[in-house]
């Protein structure tokens, strides 16, 4: 009786401090804010959605897995009907840099419709740097949209700075 009272209460000190550490919000707000592909279909808002077609979503899934320990820049192409977005075209833009929480590349062209950038695993919120990005790219692109991709059928969608 005294081990397993002993486990429990180990168990709820481990849980506390993963819950109440900075990192385990994070992973936590990130869940919430962040939206899982439904086939080759994201929902991320009130009407919003997105489809991935021409197998850009397992590209997209290909360089996630090729990156894992770093992160990639992507850009999306495609239209826009009726709210929701078309992707039939994702690039790699030059890059020049990649780290485990960085990447340094060239922006996203004009006519790009998503500035993608993959996050550590489940760590979907953006860094103060990435709105600073998203908003130069918006300036340019007013249907633009800027998405953390955490996992291979994860993503966080923003089109607000």
């Amino acid at each position: 009786f005294i081990i397993i009272a002993l486990a429990c209460i180990l168990i709820l000190l481990f849980l506390t401090y993963i819950i109440a550490n900075s990192i385990g919000v994070d992973i936590i707000s990130g869940f919430i804010s962040s939206k899982s592909t439904q086939g080759n279909e994201l929902d991320f808002t009130l009407g919003g959605k997105m489809v991935f077609t021409n197998n850009s979503l397992n590209q997209l899934q290909s360089l996630f897995a090729q990156n894992a320990n770093k992160e990639f820049k992507s850009c999306l192409k495609g239209l826009v009907v009726n709210g929701t977005y078309i992707i039939n075209q994702a690039y790699v833009p030059k890059t020049y840099s990649q780290k485990f929480n960085e990447v340094i590349s060239d922006s996203c062209s004009d006519d790009s419709l998503v500035d993608l950038h993959s996050h550590p695993k489940n760590h979907c919120l953006p860094s103060q740097q990435d709105f600073i990005t998203f908003k130069q790219f918006k300036e340019r692109q007013p249907l633009g949209l800027m998405i953390v991709m955490c996992q291979p059928n994860r993503f966080a969608v923003y089109d607000k700075v």
